[in-house]
């Protein structure tokens, strides 16, 4: 009996101890919020459990709603450090705070969540992987001053710079002008083939992200890709589907869907390689410098600069090339497209203002006039709700060699900094909710980025206002490269299916959900199907 007192009384006695400890740490944080000197540390998230730290369990099971509790640290209005087991990271969030590291982030590094990436994700082989953890040359064009890297082997610096060459550069107006093509060539013949009684489709989300990938695909990647492998799609989606699975390092035995899935993507991968480097020669290259068997440029400059880097051979070069079919564009036309179908109002208004772009063609074949579309202010303001509703990403930074200022606040360098997009698209007090918070933060509102001029009464769309708050594309050196073409190929394969095809929810009264397996990722993935009888307009 006194054994069994003795426990109880130790075991209360360290509740109590940690209780206060709890309560100390939250006084102490709440004072720092108000009373700190230039350039401190940030302070830490309170936690109970002095070797554990916070532990956030809820995580597991709503991942979402874990980020927009108000008790969380991804709701703290300055930038904190938190504490979890065997670990630390700092968080960064508000609009002020997020411009200000967007501007101080050419002091950090990527590679190690690259790194992440390309080896737990897409396979990348363990050789090449160590390339990775060699550079220590930066990501600017001068390396740093003390690094000894070759620069043929500077992975991060090369493989964002070729992406961004192509993608900003001259590279991408024919690869834009040929995934119009193709897209429109594609959906009318879609148009076309469903015949004047309809037709009903499975799922409208598989159906759009289907008939926008296929072109993507040609577009960039040339026609033998899918040729040569008839089911890549299905395999691409259902990889992408296990990648949750293959990022939490679950061993193969236990995870061989996901696996099996990603072995099929990679060997497609390497089928289209093998075609394009038996056949390829410079006869065959275009006047814009691409090719019909490598595609764009891009891929035939990568491959020979993949394997001019120590430990890269063909299998690593696969893996990265299957890293950079990028769906967040594809996803988040499917997203726009159920927005616009289920509301018949705000598919009239968005009809007026496409029809006012289309051109007209001899041949019968609809055209939009491109620069017009991208001016149109209620069909941008869908766009831009659509990726702050279903953008849910972690932009992740590190100083590297130096501390990283971000306004007061003094960030370690080697440390590693979380900014939530879902937590900056959530935030209350910086959206526009309507008159009387009619349109809150968590629903679809089509006219969340338009403005009426008193002069004129017209609407206008920005996203000046919002600046730090909406970022679905990152911000600051590394922010994404393929956002231009991103929004032009939203706008356009929208335009496209809106004009061409009706559209009748075989479960009116849908609301569909976002899979939290995903959540973090990028654009969500629906939590089911849409079943729909699409018919010609």
């Amino acid at each position: 009996m006194e054994s069994l007192q003795l426990t109880i009384s130790l075991l209360v006695s360290s509740l109590i101890v940690l209780a206060i400890r709890h309560h100390r740490s939250q006084i102490t944080f709440h004072e720092s919020k108000i009373y700190h000197d230039a350039r401190h540390v940030p302070p830490t998230y309170p936690y109970i459990f002095p070797l554990l730290g916070s532990l956030p369990l809820a995580y597991l099971w709503d991942p979402k709603s874990f980020v927009l509790n108000s008790n969380n640290w991804f709701q703290a209005r300055q930038p904190i450090r938190v504490k979890v087991p065997m670990s630390e990271f700092f968080v960064i969030q508000g609009a002020e705070n997020i411009k200000a590291m967007f501007r101080n982030s050419a002091a950090c590094t990527s590679i190690p969540f690259v790194k992440f990436a390309v080896e737990r994700g897409f396979g990348l082989p363990a050789r090449a992987v160590k390339l990775y953890d060699l550079d220590d040359s930066g990501g600017g064009h001068v390396p740093h001053p003390d690094s000894s890297v070759e620069a043929r082997n500077r992975v991060d610096y090369r493989t964002h710079q070729s992406m961004s060459r192509f993608l900003i550069g001259e590279g991408g107006s024919p690869f834009w002008h040929r995934f119009a093509d193709y897209a429109t060539t594609g959906l009318c013949e879609l148009h076309r083939r469903i015949g004047n009684g309809g037709e009903v489709q499975d799922d409208l989300m598989q159906l759009v992200g289907d008939e926008v990938m296929a072109p993507f695909l040609d577009a960039i990647c040339g026609p033998h890709l899918l040729r040569l492998n008839p089911r890549f799609l299905e395999d691409f989606w259902e990889f992408d589907h296990h990648m949750p699975t293959l990022l939490k390092g679950i061993p193969r035995l236990f995870s061989l869907g996901a696996h099996a899935c990603r072995t099929r993507a990679l060997d497609a991968v390497k089928k289209w390689h093998n075609f394009a480097r038996e056949n390829y020669t410079a006869a065959a290259l275009s006047s814009d410098g691409d090719d019909p068997f490598w595609g764009t440029k891009l891929f035939r400059e990568r491959h020979a600069m993949f394997l001019d880097m120590d430990g890269f051979d063909r299998d690593a070069v696969a893996s990265e090339d299957l890293g950079a079919i990028a769906r967040n564009s594809i996803s988040a036309t499917s997203w726009t497209v159920y927005e616009l179908f289920r509301d018949p109002e705000l598919l009239r208004k968005i009809r007026e203002e496409t029809d006012s772009c289309v051109v007209t063609q001899s041949s019968g074949r609809i055209q939009f006039d491109i620069d017009r579309l991208l001016r149109l202010p209620l069909l941008q303001s869908v766009y831009a709700e659509t990726l702050r509703l279903r953008m849910h990403f972690y932009l992740i930074r590190m100083p590297d060699k130096v501390d990283m200022a971000v306004k007061d606040w003094m960030i370690p360098r080697q440390k590693v900094i979380v900014t939530s997009t879902t937590a900056a698209h959530m935030d209350r007090k910086a959206w526009n909710t309507g008159f009387n918070n009619e349109h809150p933060v968590t629903k679809f509102w089509s006219e969340r980025f338009l403005t009426s001029a008193a002069e004129t009464g017209k609407s206008t769309f920005s996203v000046k206002e919002v600046e730090g708050s909406w970022i679905p594309y990152g911000g600051g050196p590394r922010q994404c490269p393929g956002r231009h073409f991103a929004k032009r190929q939203i706008l356009l394969s929208t335009a496209l299916i809106i004009t061409l095809f009706d559209c009748d929810f075989l479960e009116p009264g849908l609301e569909l959900g976002e899979d939290p397996r995903n959540f973090g990722m990028g654009v969500a993935q629906a939590t089911r199907k849409v079943p729909v009888r699409l018919s010609r307009r």
